[in-house]
């Protein structure tokens, strides 16, 4: 674990650590001035690429979540994400420019397991600590009672990288926690709407100095200070609400079009989460059929075969059924531990 205390002092519990080493690197060049910051995109969807961030845009975003969350000198950033991705390395950065303190740990299913005996600056900073979470993170920390208390220091919690479900939810909300799922990706530089899960929203917010609009084919146009001003286009379809709020659909190449029927996954996943409870991950995906062209199927993390298409067939129509289910022991995942789906059928085809 690494922890700067904002008198400056540094503990490394592990001073070999190569990821520390990167960390503090990372620290280093903001502190020294550097001017842009390489990061690479998640890679969920596709190949990861490289994009170039300047240092006035990273500055502009810390500026927004700052203004968002109210946060000022002295809050603790508790970074559990991987720096190497834009949520981490955010959430590195937003401890040195707004003056706090900083407790990093390297990406985990459990990410307070190591903290040992300091999980006290928690509880000496109650209402002053911003933490961030991938949803499996945060699913895994509720079920520890212990775990449950370091979460009610926060002053803010946000999670993203992938939808949240109904169930964890509603143990947010059951706990009254600052839970706050963001959008955003690394074009943005992170977030640059929130939905505030305490209060059940459902829809995201955009940030200060947002703007946003839809293209011809009704995906997400996003023009801020982190963008330079510039529109860009996202691949994630949307209903825009008011000027400042909207409703993900899903994302533009997650239509599938399987014997002239087209089928929105995240609608397929939606319906499934709301009507039957799976205790597993799952996604829904199109693969190439001769027939069809695309096929829906289901993919489960499980050894169990916890559903079958039977089930299935009660809660949704002919055509939204998936053609297969797979069950699999574990998703393969990307560096910033989303579910890497295409890896993850690759694998399964190819078994």
């Amino acid at each position: 674990m690494l922890y700067f205390s904002k008198e400056g002092e540094l503990i490394n519990t592990e001073s070999g650590n190569v990821y520390y080493k990167k960390a503090l690197q990372i620290l280093d060049d903001w502190n020294f001035g550097k001017t842009a910051f390489e990061i690479k995109t998640s890679g969920s969807t596709g190949i990861p690429k490289t994009i170039h961030l300047k240092r006035e845009l990273i500055e502009a975003s810390i500026e927004m979540t700052k203004k968002a969350f109210d946060l000022d000198d002295g809050h603790l950033f508790f970074c559990c994400l991987n720096i190497e991705n834009i949520a981490g390395l955010m959430m590195l950065l937003r401890s040195q420019r707004l003056k706090g303190e900083l407790m990093l740990v390297e990406p985990s299913a459990d990410p307070l397991e190591k903290l040992g005996n300091l999980d006290y600056l928690f509880s000496d900073n109650r209402g002053r600590n911003v933490f961030a979470f991938v949803p499996l993170q945060l699913q895994k920390l509720l079920e520890n009672e212990k775990y449950i208390q370091i979460l009610k220091t926060a002053k803010t919690i946000l999670v993203g990288g992938a939808a949240l479900n109904t169930e964890l939810k509603a143990k947010i909300a059951d706990l009254y926690l600052p839970v706050f799922e963001t959008y955003g990706m690394t074009e943005t530089i992170s977030h640059i709407a929130i939905k505030n899960i305490r209060l059940d929203e459902d829809t995201f917010n955009t940030l200060e100095g947002v703007e946003i609009k839809l293209n011809d084919a009704g995906c997400l146009m996003i023009k801020s200070p982190t963008t330079d001003f510039e529109w860009i286009t996202t691949n994630d379809i949307v209903e825009i609400i008011e000027n400042k709020t909207f409703k993900l659909i899903g994302r533009f190449d997650n239509i599938i079009n399987s014997g002239g029927v087209k089928i929105q996954l995240e609608e397929i996943e939606r319906k499934i989460e709301e009507n039957i409870k799976i205790e597993s991950r799952y996604f829904c995906f199109g693969i190439p059929d001769q027939q069809l062209g695309q096929k829906l199927v289901l993919i489960v993390e499980s050894e169990e075969k916890r559903i079958s298409k039977e089930q299935l067939s009660t809660i949704l129509s002919k055509f939204e059924v998936p053609k297969e289910i797979y069950f699999v022991k574990k998703f393969s995942e990307t560096s910033s531990s989303k579910v890497d789906k295409h890896k993850t059928i690759d694998e399964i085809l190819n078994s």
